[in-house]
């Protein structure tokens, strides 16, 4: 008798009108959506575990997930099925079969993310739901500097939110630049796994350290320290977009 299949897929959404991937009470989020959509199509209830949470206000390009459902569906029908009933802002990109043993969560290796700064005088609309705008003039050399004294495992105690409930703070942080596309400049950082606004106080930090407000040496010192109260303030959720999960 075949068992039903683990499916595993790829999701790209706008999360601007979101409160995050998590189901919350009362609350409009992806998961919820998604959830709805498949048990609509299966006829039953259907649980969605994804790579990692993203927060209120979070895009993403490659968040993946996995689920199961009781009876079997040609994944094509899944993937034409769920972009029919999902809002625009939340699409299906693929959607395969996976081996038994695959998670979601704890099958993933690392996670790239990117924060884009939109830096001409005047942002356009086009993009201004994925990019903060910032026409500030920035030490490139700094940014690029203090962007590596982030590479290695270090404790992210200092770049954590109040609210983080993580058990271990120790991440590994596998890749870490800043890459220059015409009006906007793009923090890309790779790591085993990120605290509750990891990126956006790193972000935050770097960019005082980009108008030379703070010192490349104070990383160092944050990350020893571990006191969030001395680092840079938290970017804004909307430039911070979850671009692809990294598996063996």
């Amino acid at each position: 008798m075949r068992l039903v299949p683990l499916y595993k897929m790829t999701l790209a959404y706008d999360g601007t009108a979101y409160q995050g991937w998590q189901v919350q009470p009362e609350r409009d989020t992806i998961q919820q959506r998604v959830q709805a959509a498949l048990t609509r199509m299966a006829k039953s209830s259907v649980d969605v575990v994804a790579a990692g949470r993203t927060d209120s206000g979070v895009h993403a390009f490659g968040q993946v997930a996995h689920f199961q459902l009781v009876r079997e569906i040609l994944p094509e029908g899944i993937l034409r099925g769920l972009n029919t009933m999902l809002p625009e802002d939340i699409r299906v990109r693929t959607v395969a079969e996976a081996k038994p043993e695959f998670h979601a969560r704890y099958s993933a290796r690392s996670k790239t993310y990117r924060y884009r700064l939109e830096c001409a005088p005047v942002p356009l609309p086009f993009t201004s739901r994925f990019t903060l705008h910032y026409p500030y003039e920035l030490d490139r050399e700094a940014l690029t500097r203090g962007a590596c004294a982030f590479a290695g495992e270090h404790a992210f105690d200092a770049f954590r939110a109040s609210s983080c409930n993580a058990k271990t703070t120790t991440r590994t942080v596998l890749a870490s630049r800043w890459l220059d596309d015409g009006s906007e400049l793009i923090y890309e950082v790779t790591a085993t796994g990120f605290l509750q606004h990891m990126i956006r106080n790193m972000v935050g930090t770097l960019l005082e350290i980009g108008r030379g407000k703070r010192a490349v040496e104070s990383i160092p010192h944050l990350l020893e320290r571990g006191d969030r109260t001395e680092a840079g303030p938290t970017a804004a959720a909307k430039g911070l977009t979850l671009i692809e999960v990294h598996y063996a």
